[in-house]
């Protein structure tokens, strides 16, 4: 009996913590060959560069690649996402428009 109840505990806790698996211990830093800054010239008047970010797919962080955008709302700015530690990991917060 004492060992059933071990082992419901030790699966219930294996299923929350799998649930919460987008905390990292460490901080990624994006890809060798990811364009941080701007790769040029704004292709089109009122662009905006949206830098590259981390994105949370299949169990795991993707890097997404920066792209040129048009603002949502006149002369936006691009706010850059950050790793944010917590008591867990680290955690994605990405980036928005201001």
């Amino acid at each position: 009996m004492q060992h059933n109840r071990i082992l419901l505990a030790l699966m219930i806790s294996l299923i929350f913590s799998s649930a919460q698996s987008q905390h990292v211990r460490v901080q990624m830093a994006f890809p060798v060959g990811i364009a941080v800054n701007a790769p040029g010239p704004a292709p089109f008047a009122g662009a905006m560069w949206i830098g590259p970010e981390w994105r949370w797919q299949r169990g795991a962080y993707v890097c997404v690649p920066g792209y040129w955008a048009k603002p949502g709302r006149r002369k936006g700015q691009w706010k850059q996402g950050y790793w944010r530690y917590t008591r867990r990991g680290y955690v994605w917060m990405p980036g928005c428009c201001r």
